[in-house]
């Protein structure tokens, strides 16, 4: 569709070269404002759009957060008992896109005490637990997707260094599961609250893509516009 588009713009200038008289002023403006628009509307393209999005832990604060800020934004949020059952993972698989989620979110561990301890449990969550989840789930999600971590909980103390070490394998590990199912990865840090996680996860998960650079300005335009007028020009001479 945008060859055709495109190849159609074209030949509007070239026929715009055999014109003759007042009519050359009026058909520019027009095929101006033709090429203008076309341009603002391909810089506003947008990516998926996110309808139905599976949580994996909506029983804790940031998961239950999470699934009323989604449903508030008009999605269908999908449970992690939902998915593994049986039936619903048999329909997923044999089925084509249309029963796929849009985007997962993968809810983090929360620290749940200091020290050594609390940062041996939040590790051991996180490796047995989500991460396998990622990668046992990222199938279910469809080509072009979104697949985010949320985490919240503050790890400040004796050992926040360990825990922004491995936030960055969590980080890294997300890509790549990203990256071999062909979706976009989102990654907004640990936040200290799960209010705060909850509506900087919502927000990327539904923000349209950044809008894409476009080639087109004033100086290109009127250098189009000087060419088919000295085309013009000759044909006339």
């Amino acid at each position: 569709m945008s060859e055709a588009v495109e190849g159609g713009a074209a030949l509007a200038w070239r026929l715009l070269a055999t014109l003759e008289g007042g009519s050359i002023l009026l058909a520019t403006s027009a095929l101006l404002a033709y090429t203008v628009r076309k341009k603002i509307a391909a810089q506003h393209r947008t990516g998926r759009n996110i309808r139905r999005v599976l949580v994996t832990n909506t029983t804790n604060l940031l998961g239950r957060e999470l699934k009323r800020r989604l449903e508030k934004r008009g999605c269908i949020v999908a449970t992690i008992d939902q998915i593994m059952d049986c039936e619903e993972v048999s329909s997923l698989r044999s089925q084509a896109s249309q029963a796929k989620v849009d985007a997962i979110v993968i809810v983090g561990a929360e620290p749940k005490a200091d020290g050594l301890d609390g940062m041996a449990r939040l590790v051991t969550e996180d490796v047995y637990d989500n991460l396998k989840l990622l990668e046992s789930l990222s199938w279910c999600v469809q080509r072009g997707g979104r697949i985010a971590w949320a985490c919240a909980g503050d790890t400040a103390g004796a050992f926040s260094d360990a825990g922004a070490a491995f936030d960055t394998v969590l980080w890294a590990s997300l890509k790549h599961v990203a990256k071999v199912s062909h979706c976009e990865p989102i990654w907004v840090g640990r936040c200290e609250a799960a209010e705060q996680a909850a509506e900087r996860v919502v927000a990327a998960l539904t923000c349209h893509d950044a809008p894409h650079t476009s080639r087109f300005s004033v100086r290109n335009a009127a250098h189009r516009v000087g060419e088919c007028l000295c085309r013009w020009l000759k044909i006339v001479t």
